[in-house]
C-alpha cells in the first residue's frame, strides 16, 4: 500500500491492477486517478509497474517481425480496431523497427486467428493477413492441433499474465509502457 498524493487515499496494486483504498470508511475504489491537470496518474503508476515487468520479459515465444534496430515489444488482440491501425503504422517501419508480438485474444473468434498464425509455416505473411481483415469471414482458417502451436498460444497467455495486460494494443517501446494505439507518442519515442 502506497500513499498517494490524495491525503488518505492509498495506492493497491494486486500485481495486475491499481485500487484505492481509503481507510477512512473502509473503502475500495476502482478507476483512475486523474490530475486536475488531466494527466492519468493511475495510468502513469501502471506504467512503470509494467515498465520493470516487460524489462525482464523473454522475447524468445514472441512473434517476431521486421528487421530494425528498434526493437517494439506489442501486445494485441488480432480482432481490435486500433491494433489493426497500429499494425498498418508498422508495416511501414518494419526497416527500422522490429516488432515482438504477444497476442491478447479478447474478441469472439481471436483465438482462432492467433491459432491460425502458429499453425502456418509464414507466421508473418499470416499475421499480415489477419491484421490487414483480409480473412475476416473470406476463408476457413487453419485450426491445427499442433503441439507447437499450443505452446506458443500458451506461452502467450503466460507472458500477458505476467505483465498484467488488460486491453489491447500495448506497447514497449524504448523502456516506456504506450497503452493504446497512441501515435505522436509512438513516432516520438521512435524519433529518439
Amino acid at each position: 500500500m502506497t500513499q498517494t498524493s490524495a491525503r488518505g487515499v492509498y495506492e493497491v496494486y494486486n500485481g495486475n491492477q491499481i485500487y484505492y483504498y481509503l481507510p477512512d470508511g473502509d473503502l475500495i475504489f476502482v478507476g483512475s486517478m486523474i490530475s486536475k491537470d488531466g494527466t492519468n496518474l493511475t495510468q502513469e503508476s501502471n506504467g512503470k509497474k509494467m515498465t520493470s515487468k516487460l524489462a525482464g520479459l523473454s522475447l524468445d515465444k514472441a512473434l517476431k517481425i521486421g528487421a530494425g534496430k528498434i526493437p517494439v515489444v506489442e501486445f494485441i488482440d488480432p480482432n481490435c480496431y486500433y491494433c489493426r491501425q497500429s499494425h498498418a503504422f508498422f508495416a511501414g517501419r518494419l526497416k527500422d523497427v522490429t516488432l515482438y508480438v504477444f497476442f491478447y485474444p479478447l474478441s469472439g473468434d481471436a483465438e482462432d486467428k492467433i491459432r491460425h498464425i502458429f499453425c502456418t509455416s509464414d507466421k508473418a505473411v499470416e499475421y499480415g493477413k489477419v491484421l490487414s481483415g483480409k480473412l475476416d469471414g473470406k476463408e476457413p482458417l487453419n485450426l491445427c492441433g499442433d503441439k507447437d502451436a499450443e505452446a506458443l498460444i500458451a506461452a502467450h497467455r503466460e507472458a500477458s499474465a505476467k505483465i498484467g495486460v488488460r486491453a489491447t494494443p500495448l506497447f514497449y517501446i524504448k523502456g516506456q509502457v504506450v497503452p493504446g494505439f497512441d501515435r505522436p507518442v509512438i513516432e516520438a519515442l521512435l524519433k529518439e
